[in-house]
């Protein structure tokens, strides 16, 4: 598996886990995957800038106006990220007969 590590100055460079900016990274997939007492923990898939590969980092979020300070890279000096592709998957359903 391809590991890389960003620097959290590189991930403010492209405005990550925002990503508003004009410049910034394409946002393949955001999801929430946890919920903590305080903080929302996300999964956020985006194509580097700078060598075009697509990497998974999770954040956390603050919850209320009382965590609007949280740090979503948990305070540390890198951010340890993925590679990933897409892969498609069936998925079955079940549904009610009609009668």
């Amino acid at each position: 598996m391809a590991v890389r590590q960003f620097t959290r100055e590189q991930l403010d460079e492209w405005d990550l886990p925002s990503a508003w900016a004009d410049d910034a990274p394409e946002i393949l997939h955001r999801e929430q995957v946890d919920e903590r007492r305080w903080t929302s923990v996300h999964e956020l898939v985006f194509r580097a800038p700078d060598d075009g590969k697509a990497y998974r980092v999770y954040y956390e979020q603050g919850l209320t106006e009382h965590q609007d300070d949280t740090d979503p890279w948990d305070y540390e000096r890198t951010v340890t990220a993925d590679e990933v592709e897409p892969v498609e998957v069936t998925v079955t359903q079940w549904r009610k007969v009609a009668d």
